[in-house]
């Protein structure tokens, strides 16, 4: 196996998801390509590979997820242990992955314990300290935006300097006394790294699936403008866990750049993500007009809005040669709920920008969450009518319009909502890294739920979830979205088998005996496996 000075890993949400009974539910329904083992790795993992390389350093993105998901005979152990590097980096930015990443980390110290094992990412950057306590086998945390981080800590290394002089960094020294040295300022031009590094990624089969446009994304810009409470990414959380204090953008040609440089590798899918219009007018107008002059080999360019939209941004995206798709996630179809969450505006606001994305033909999804910090049953009730209005708009011209919603299951930890959980309707039933650990390892979907909100309890959100599901699935079949086949299937999968599966779970925990109990999930799960046809 070729050394490497540094292998950065990205893990699955849960480690062991193929020797124990692991029930994902309505998460597998929403989370397609990605699956419920959420393979796709952050963007940042090949930026950081990509500037450590740049830097004189051998360094890849190695998707162990992926990996497990797509060969039932994959070693971990094993492979682990074949490899070889200085440094071995696992991610932990999304809380979902808190589990795996923690178990992998546990493995690679195991394996080589003379190396040094980092966590790094913006859940690692929450609990820095707490996850360098207690868990003997990391070394040390990577805080904050990482590139020029890891490429100090990298020359530390190497001239034997100790860890104290390498910025963003928690550890514990030689007495056991943790250390956080500062952070680095984060970059001011995003344009000094790059995204579109797929050749240090291995394998990449989740970007390749068959059937499926090949995807990646590019970011605009790093940071953010805005507040919602539950978001892990928002200007708050950016300032307090990463230091930075305004978003830094992307230049519109090196964005067309990034574009060129991912078609000639095959990608026909490109997300960019974040709303340029946070650049101001200047930078949105000079992004589109220099998207309008290349010649796009996409068959498709997604972005975000982050809120709604005038005529002139919508007429201008369509001037662009590509297919436009635009999301936007009012997340609630009530106005109060959506404002408390942090998106100041109104339905008024997004049925107007619909009727702009059907006047121009440019393609729009609409994301709704459910189970939000001022939600009762009434206000999810309204956010169906929500859904059922934009089908009845999707009828209307050419250009598609739909909805979709996600369970939100975990709360972001550093959000505003996590950090003051009382000012936005929130209670935490996961409050800190281990909690989510051991809240990952339980079995089934609606154990995972890491709170509550002040009109709702664990309880009521999986109930209000499973149902969110079943009114879809019925609304679908009911536009001609799913044929009534299509439809009955997803009835089964996820709406009949998500209330079974809730009922035989709290049933089988309270079985003292641990042995006992993991083989009555097994048995569970092979039976419910053998009626879906799985």
């Amino acid at each position: 196996m070729t050394p490497y000075d540094v292998i950065l890993i990205h893990p699955p949400a849960i480690y062991d998801f193929r020797k124990k009974a692991i029930f994902p539910g309505p998460i597998a329904y929403t989370v397609g390509g990605s699956t419920e083992q959420f393979i796709m790795p952050p963007v940042g993992m090949l930026s950081i590979a990509d500037y450590l390389s740049r830097n004189g350093y051998h360094a890849r993105v190695d998707n162990i997820a992926e990996r497990m998901i797509f060969s039932a005979d994959f070693d971990v152990e094993r492979y682990i242990g074949d490899l070889s590097a200085k440094v071995f980096a696992v991610g932990l930015h999304w809380c979902v992955h808190s589990q795996g990443a923690i178990e992998i980390a546990r493995l690679c110290k195991k394996l080589h314990p003379d190396a040094v094992v980092l966590l790094g990412g913006l859940t690692a950057s929450v609990f820095h300290e707490e996850i360098v306590r207690k868990f003997d086998f990391v070394d040390a945390v990577l805080r904050g935006e990482a590139e020029k981080p890891f490429l100090a800590l990298m020359q530390a290394l190497e001239q034997q300097e100790g860890l104290g002089k390498s910025p963003n960094l928690t550890f514990r020294d030689g007495a056991g006394d943790i250390i956080s040295t500062p952070l680095m300022k984060p970059c001011e031009d995003l344009d000094e790294f790059e995204f579109t590094r797929l050749d240090l990624l291995e394998p990449k089969r989740a970007i390749f699936t068959p059937g499926m446009l090949p995807s990646w994304v590019v970011p605009i810009c790093r940071g953010c403008l805005h507040n919602c409470v539950t978001c892990g990414g928002s200007a708050y959380s950016y300032r307090t866990y990463l230091g930075r204090t305004r978003p830094a953008f992307r230049s519109p040609e090196k964005i067309a750049e990034d574009l060129r440089k991912l078609s000639q590798q095959g990608v026909q899918l490109v997300f960019l993500f974040q709303d340029a219009r946070m650049g101001g007018e200047e930078y949105w107008r000079k992004l589109l007009t220099t998207l309008q002059k290349e010649k796009i080999q996409l068959r498709q360019l997604t972005m975000e809005l982050f809120g709604p939209a005038d005529e002139e941004y919508i007429k201008e995206l369509a001037k662009i040669n590509v297919p436009i798709v635009l999301t936007i996630s009012p997340e609630s179809g009530v106005d109060y709920v959506r404002g408390a969450q942090g998106r100041k505006y109104t339905n008024e606001g997004l049925l107007r920008t619909i009727e702009l994305c059907k006047k121009y033909g440019v393609s729009l999804g609409i994301f709704s969450m459910i189970a939000l910090g001022n939600d009762t049953p009434e206000t999810i009730q309204s956010t169906w009518e929500e859904w059922e209005q934009i089908c009845m708009m999707n009828l209307k011209g050419n250009a598609p319009v739909d909805y979709a919603f996600g369970p939100m299951i975990l709360l972001d930890p550093g959000s505003l909502a996590f950090d003051r959980t009382t000012s936005y309707g929130y209670r935490l039933i996961f409050k800190n890294f281990e909690d989510y650990v051991k809240g990952m390892s339980l079995p089934s979907w609606h154990q995972w739920i890491s709170y509550e909100t002040k009109f709702l309890d664990r309880e009521a959100i999986a109930k209000w979830i499973i149902d969110s599901l079943e009114y879809s699935i019925n609304l679908r079949e009911k536009f001609g979205f799913y044929s009534k086949s299509d439809a009955d299937t997803a009835r089964f999968c996820f709406v009949e088998a998500g209330k079974e599966t809730i009922h035989v779970v709290d049933e089988a925990m309270n079985i003292p005996d641990e042995g006992e109990r993991s083989r009555s999930l097994k048995t569970y799960r092979a039976s419910l496996e053998s009626k879906l046809g799985l």
